[in-house]
């Protein structure tokens, strides 16, 4: 409960700041994008059902971090709170964006990460049996497989023949 109420928001707060500050302070846009898009996803993955409010709180973050940094030479407060409002929305597109992908990835494995395919027993199970399935792969490649030898009778290039 912790988690979702107080983690959660604060951790998409604090994606949304360093995004904002990282935006102030850096020439290209690209790593802004990438933050706020992998903010997102990660978001969404921990917290599938509320991701739009995730989004909305990675915004606040960017127009808080322009809020908090000091005004531009020349420019007025009146101005740094209008960009900071239009950085905030625009940073709602490349978190959405993150998000989305999240959704349709966990939509996607949605099958494989069902409870019953991941009980304690079921995986146990699971690595039991593929661990049997690549014994049974390694001993044929050997050719040790139930004594028959895969290379018909043909002499070996083995060095320690």
């Amino acid at each position: 409960m912790l988690l979702k109420t107080v983690f959660l928001p604060l951790t998409a707060a604090g994606f949304g700041a360093v995004a904002g500050l990282w935006d102030l302070t850096s020439a290209s846009l690209d790593g802004t994008l990438v933050m706020l898009a992998l903010a997102g996803f990660l978001l969404a993955v921990a917290a599938p059902r509320q991701w739009g409010v995730w989004v909305l709180v990675i915004g606040v973050g960017v127009l808080l971090a322009h809020l908090v940094t000091p005004a531009r030479p020349g420019m007025l407060f009146d101005l740094t709170v209008v960009s900071g409002l239009v950085a905030g929305a625009v940073a709602l597109l490349p978190a959405a964006v993150g998000a989305v992908v999240a959704l349709a990835l966990l939509w996607v494995l949605r099958p494989t990460l069902s409870p019953a395919t991941l009980s304690p027993a079921t995986l146990a199970h699971r690595g039991a049996d593929a661990a049997r399935r690549m014994a049974g792969r390694v001993a044929t490649f050997n050719g040790s497989s139930l004594g028959v030898s895969h290379l018909g009778g043909r002499p070996s290039l083995d060095a320690g023949d």
